[in-house]
């Protein structure tokens, strides 16, 4: 048995009924014939309707087929998973539940991907495969399959690499391109992440079915421009998400998280707590499953830095990664975004110098440099602060919040150097970037000093958000920063391991003498005399890494 899927493309409003129950008794002649290759042509065609309008029957047929049967048909299985989702309480251990079935799922069938020669079997594979590697981290694991997957599709199907059309029986177009383009937003590659989702956008056809790759891809470029601070592409990425047809209520939130996450973003640039809050909310916690996450605990972070109390973002942030067993906080080779949200509520708690060592220690040094030199500036270090804002200035990678947080940073040096034009010249062009929407980055300097440069410039504090008085807003500082040289932090890791001087020296190849004379250096710059006293006050301003071992002294 079989049946012509033709009539669902988009047909004109008196017709698409007919259609519609065309479908419905196609699926369900389908079911119950037990006619699995008809099934799963008509699954790649519904996409998520067809679990969501007869879940209970297509889980009853899946209880009747053997294990093995169903295990060598992934489209179906995608499909019975979906439907048991949707059929059980949607809270969160339910929800955690159906992640590990995708996740295990996914995994046997990355070992069997080239034993599937239909192409609508290995988008479905290859997508539950991708899901699997992504929920371990790995990563490049994840980009490989889809990568293998579409390659594949180009050689052994010709209609793979054009846009959807009528003609085209191989369903879920745009699927691959979305997760390797979700997939690189998680390895922290930005503008590989870009390509795919452009790509998915342009291979999803249109609605009742087709469009929801295409709708995803949109929010999660959105999420990527408000992320970077380019307010004006984030809006128009999200204005086509309504273009791309409608999604249905139950699937709004996990397809569409990232437009979510995008509007707090753009909300908290413009300090409108209240849309911030209202947007943030919808999101839900970032302690709940999902790809999007740690963006989500970068919103939330964002949103403590500018309306709420920093300390209160930083155990959110905290409980963020230790439910999705990242420990305590972000290490060295976290997400960029997770960095500089750790480094924001740092540098908003007072605590310059933890931030200086994060930026130190972290893998994705340079996104933490604009926060390290905006806290040497508060905590005095001129020099410092104008020397790392010149170089983050000259890194490839810096976005226009960063570029607005570096100019304010100069601008205040020139300021108190007393080289009034330079200060004006940065400030205006601070100015204009904080006229695109990004106000928030403003309240994080010494506000007499921004109020100094508006008056020298003849700008209107009220344009960049500063309404509140001078009681209202908490004026940024920071504590004293000590550096210590490399050299130095390797005597001091060695101190807290509790290895004698003897044992570092032959750790480093140096001798005894080299290593007593670096220990009073560094007990010099931390303002103590004993080693207990040093380590204590070396925690304390964060120059230990978290995974030292150390020894009681």
């Amino acid at each position: 048995m079989s049946y012509d899927l033709k009539w669902l493309v988009p047909l004109e409003p008196e017709t698409q009924g007919r259609a519609d129950d065309h479908g419905k008794h196609g699926v369900l002649s389908a079911i119950a014939s037990g006619d699995l290759d008809t099934l799963e042509d008509l699954a790649d065609v519904w996409w998520f309707e067809l679990p969501a309008r007869f879940g209970p029957d297509l889980l009853g047929l899946l209880e009747r087929l053997p294990a093995t049967m169903a295990a060598r048909r992934p489209r179906l299985l995608m499909a019975g998973v979906l439907a048991y989702q949707l059929a059980e309480a949607r809270d969160d251990a339910h929800l955690r539940a159906t992640m590990r079935l995708f996740e295990l799922h996914g995994v046997r069938l990355s070992k069997r991907l080239r034993s599937f020669t239909r192409p609508g079997d290995m988008i479905a594979a290859g997508a539950l495969a991708m899901h699997a590697a992504r929920t371990r981290g790995q990563y490049r694991t994840a980009e490989g399959i889809g990568a293998w997957v579409e390659e594949h599709l180009l050689r052994t199907d010709d209609a793979g690499a054009l846009p959807w059309s009528a003609e085209r029986r191989v369903g879920r177009p745009g699927l691959i391109a979305l997760n390797r383009g979700v997939t690189a937003m998680l390895a922290g590659r930005p503008a590989v992440a870009i390509g795919h989702l452009r790509r998915a956008y342009e291979q999803a056809g249109p609605p009742p079915f087709q469009h929801f790759a295409g709708a995803s891809a949109c929010a999660n470029l959105a999420l990527l421009a408000a992320v970077r601070g380019h307010h004006a592409m984030a809006e128009s990425w999200l204005d086509r998400i309504g273009q791309c047809g409608p999604v249905p209520e139950w699937l709004e939130h996990h397809l569409l998280l990232g437009a979510v996450i995008a509007r707090a973003l753009l909300a908290i640039d413009r300090l409108d707590s209240y849309a911030a809050e209202q947007a943030l909310d919808q999101a839900g916690s970032a302690e709940d499953p999902g790809d999007l996450w740690p963006f989500l605990a970068a919103a939330w972070a964002a949103y403590s830095v500018a309306f709420d109390e920093p300390v209160n973002g930083l155990l959110g942030l905290d409980a963020a990664c230790f439910a999705h067993g990242m420990g305590a906080r972000p290490g060295p080779d976290a997400h960029p975004v997770l960095l500089r949200a750790h480094a924001d509520l740092l540098a908003a708690t007072g605590e310059g110098n933890r931030v200086v060592a994060l930026a130190e220690a972290a893998t994705a040094a340079g996104r933490l440099l604009p926060a390290a030199a905006r806290v040497r500036l508060l905590a005095g270090d001129s020099d410092g602060a104008l020397t790392v804002a010149g170089r983050a200035m000259r890194d490839a990678g810096v976005t226009p919040r960063d570029a607005l947080e570096l100019q304010l940073v100069i601008a205040v040096v020139h300021l108190r150097s007393g080289e009034p034009d330079e200060a004006r010249a940065r400030f205006l062009h601070a100015v204009e970037l904080g006229r695109q929407g990004l106000l928030a980055p403003f309240a994080l300097f010494p506000r007499d000093e921004v109020l100094e440069l508006c008056r020298r410039t003849g700008t209107d504090p009220r344009s960049l958000g500063m309404t509140r008085t001078l009681d209202d807003v908490r004026n940024p500082t920071s504590g004293p920063i000590v550096l210590l040289t490399r050299r130095e932090r390797a005597v001091l890791a060695g101190l807290a391991a509790g290895d004698s001087a003897v044992r570092i020296a032959a750790d480093h190849g140096v001798s005894v003498n080299t290593v007593r004379t670096q220990v009073r250096k560094v007990y010099r710059k931390l303002n103590a005399s004993s080693r207990t006293s040093a380590l204590a006050k070396a925690g304390q301003l964060g120059l230990i890494p978290p995974d030292t071992p150390r020894t009681a002294c």
